[in-house]
């Protein structure tokens, strides 16, 4: 199992080679109006692995969590490397056919956060909307790991039941053989025995003929 894991993980790690989780300053339109967030592209993402990291990331933000639909709140938040005010976060998936991207948006209590007003704090929440894409883009990759581990292990069995069923046919073949063999003997055998057989006939049927001559020699 650890072999065939290690196989996939080789051939899945070659294909991903240059996939750079990228972050960019955008407006992006909420549900409850258009702000400017942090944008994150992530490379090889599942959805619903991205919904679950995006849920355990909101949470961990701090203060009232709250999620409805692709859109997921943290109210009241408080991080140390933000400062000592609270402030609203805001994230969304935003999913354009396999592509997903997840905006973070943050209401810093009168504006939203963006990279001129606010460079410091959103060097902050760049960076850790950068850290969840990657945690993300691995998760969902570890899933793909995980269902081609299956698969080759299913093709790997698959091909050990062809294998065993070769050599089973191989021994049924020897049995046969020895079967052959074993008839092809006896053939002879009773070859033999029936050219005995019939000079025993032979003998018989002239012991048959002295026998009836003798009622003929009865008077």
């Amino acid at each position: 199992m650890k072999q065939l894991t290690l196989i996939v993980a080789t051939l899945l790690t070659t294909w991903v080679v240059g996939q750079e989780v990228k972050t960019s300053n955008e407006r992006v339109s909420f549900s409850h109006g258009t702000f400017d967030a942090v944008v994150v592209t992530i490379p090889y993402a599942n959805k619903d692995v991205v919904e679950k990291e995006l849920k355990s990331e909101m949470k961990d933000w701090g203060g009232k969590y709250s999620s409805s639909k692709d859109e997921y709140t943290a109210k009241q938040a408080k991080m140390k490397d933000m400062g000592d005010k609270y402030f609203d976060g805001y994230a969304k998936i935003i999913q354009s056919g396999t592509d997903i991207k997840v905006a973070f948006a943050v209401d810093l209590g009168g504006a939203y956060l963006n990279s001129g007003e606010h460079r410091d704090q959103y060097k902050i929440i760049e960076n850790r909307a950068k850290k969840f894409g990657q945690s993300a883009s691995k998760e969902s990759v570890n899933g793909m790991i995980e269902l081609e581990t299956k698969a080759l292990k299913k093709l790997n069995g698959e091909k050990e039941d062809l294998q065993k069923s070769i050599e089973s046919s191989k021994k049924d073949i020897e049995s046969y053989k020895k079967k052959i063999a074993d008839a092809e003997q006896k053939i002879k055998d009773d070859e033999s025995a029936t050219q005995k057989k019939e000079g025993e006939i032979g003998a018989q049927a002239k012991k048959l003929e002295e026998v009836q001559e003798l009622l003929k020699k009865i008077k």
